[in-house]
């Protein structure tokens, strides 16, 4: 019974603390947007050129997909962050002093995680009703058959996706920017590769988002009404015409669906409990062996004599900066931010750009825009994402703020290094165009490479955080340049890069970032 007590009241601090931050609330407003599009007709699930009546169990089914889908998805990236905001706003230094476990913590945080995600659902579920009585097509309300889908469906995979923040926080090399991209990959990976196993077609209630669950009976319910049914099944297919509707009323959930759809909430505690095993519980000898190793290097140093001060005999006199050239200053700058920039990279990360460089000369053209110079683009995606916040992460904002110029010399210096880490990383591409004489696929390649580092500044500015980035960036690019999705490929890869709207999109996002900066500045 104390485990349990320290386990709520620890998710109920850190839920309150959550839900009191303005972030919050711009979360909660996406997925009040994310509602509105679907009551508007702008999401929506059909199975080929049909669609359920709106009905209560189809507008359950549609929309614990929808759930599924983006909360499974960017919910991770909204609840991932309590540990490390603990480790650096020093509570959890103090909460290693008590006699707190590690596996309690890390339940209390799989708790905090799990509530707020299921904050987000509520808000679903609550424009679920609205879309049934504003579609006028059945306004009566099944609780029956509206509620089990968000119950069996939604709730468990919330609860996996609570557990695999924790976990990730808990591995260090998955706590920061590489993990938030490893964790992107993995849930686009984990629908095709589980939708087509063996088993998930034999048990459809394993699979984790509910999808082959729901197409298995809303498939078999349409085919009895529409035999030339083609079995596409599609969430936001908006270049399909809707030509009829049928109607489904729901789920058979017996015990044994419910089984496999809750052990997904068992499985959620034993990826906390693991994630419970890599946890260093605050302790810095763990996380950092080198600081170890300099401290006991330091330890062998002779002891200084302190010295105490003494009055000066006459007041001093400071001797005057020498007017400096700005040229020569903002050259320094410019150098330290690029080293700020590349600083920490291991070799790996060089012979890994080395190689796309050399692929870049030796392969087709084609080959170089559609597939190496996307390849080369989002190789550098954590370096450009400490663009802007490393003040604000490293709390070195009194010092940087401070210093001279640091709207119209420090600022134009981080976007200019950024722009060159840009270049030298698609400098391959470039040459082989300009070799080829490619001259749309050129101008495409210099919209990009500026609009990447723009883009970055702006979010790193007005997010203070790596994460804003890391995510839209990476959700452009492979919307973009690997899915050809119109209006997103920025880089060229399909396209002519869409340069009339990239080019002054970029000189606005410049702009963002002043203001951004300015305002940080006055406050």
């Amino acid at each position: 019974m104390k485990q349990i007590r320290i386990i709520y009241h620890l998710a109920r601090a850190d839920f309150l603390e959550r839900v009191r931050r303005y972030s919050f609330l711009v979360v909660l407003g996406l997925v009040v947007l994310l509602g509105y599009q679907t009551a508007a007709g702008n999401v929506r699930l059909q199975l080929g050129q049909y669609r359920g009546e709106f009905n209560s169990a189809w507008i359950a089914g549609m929309m614990s997909i929808i759930a599924t889908f983006f909360l499974g998805w960017f919910g991770f990236y909204v609840v991932k962050g309590s540990v490390a905001r603990d480790r650096e706003t020093g509570v959890g230094q103090i909460m290693a002093t008590t006699p707190m476990s590690r596996p309690l913590y890390m339940l209390g945080k799989w708790l905090s995680n799990f509530v707020v995600l299921m904050t987000m659902i509520v808000i679903l579920v609550i424009f679920g009703f609205v879309i049934q009585l504003i579609s006028g097509e059945s306004i009566q309300v099944d609780l029956n058959t509206y509620l089990p889908p968000f119950v069996f469906i939604v709730t468990p995979l919330m609860a996996m996706v609570a557990a695999v923040a924790v976990l990730f926080e808990a591995i260090p090399f998955l706590s920061g920017g590489f993990g938030n991209v490893v964790y992107f990959f993995a849930f686009v990976m984990i629908i095709p590769f589980t939708m087509d196993s063996a088993i998930v077609k034999t048990y459809p209630a394993l699979e984790p988002l509910g999808m082959a669950l729901l197409k298995e009976d809303m498939s078999r319910e349409v085919l009895q009404v529409f035999p030339d049914y083609d079995g596409s099944f599609m969430l936001g297919g908006m270049d399909t015409t809707i030509i009829d509707t049928f109607t489904w009323t729901g789920i058979d959930w017996t015990s044994s669906v419910i089984a496999m759809r809750f052990g997904y909430i068992g499985l959620a505690i034993l990826v906390t409990l693991l994630g419970a095993l890599f946890f260093d519980r605050f302790d810095p000898s763990r996380a950092k062996p080198r600081s170890v190793q300099m401290k006991s290097t330091a330890s062998t140093l002779k002891p200084q004599v302190a010295t105490t001060s003494q009055a000066l005999p006459q007041p001093a006199h400071l001797t005057p900066l020498a007017p400096s050239q700005s040229g020569f200053v903002f050259i320094r700058v410019l150098i330290s931010e690029l080293k700020l920039l590349l600083k920490g990279q291991r070799w790996w990360w060089y012979a890994g750009a080395a190689g796309l460089f050399i692929a870049s000369l030796v392969s087709p053209v084609e080959s170089v825009r559609t597939y190496i110079l996307p390849l080369a683009w989002v190789w550098p995606v954590l370096i450009w994402s400490g663009m802007g916040n490393r003040e604000m992460t490293n709390n070195t904002q009194q010092m940087v703020f401070s210093s001279a110029a640091p709207l119209m010399r420090q600022l134009p210096a981080t976007w200019l290094a950024g722009f060159i880490v840009t270049v030298l990383a698609g400098s391959g591409a470039l040459l082989k165009l300009m070799f080829a004489g490619d001259g749309v696929a050129l101008l495409a390649w210099c919209s990009a490479a500026l609009f990447i580092p723009s883009f970055a500044l702006a979010s790193g500015v007005w997010s203070n955080s790596h994460k804003l980035f890391e995510i839209l960036y990476i959700t452009l690019w492979y919307l973009g340049p690997m899915n050809n999705v119109p209006g997103t490929d920025y880089i060229g890869a399909h396209s002519d890069g869409y340069i009339a709207f990239y080019i002054p999109f970029s000189v606005m996002l410049i702009a963002a970032a002043f203001i951004g900066r300015a305002r940080q500045l006055q406050n």
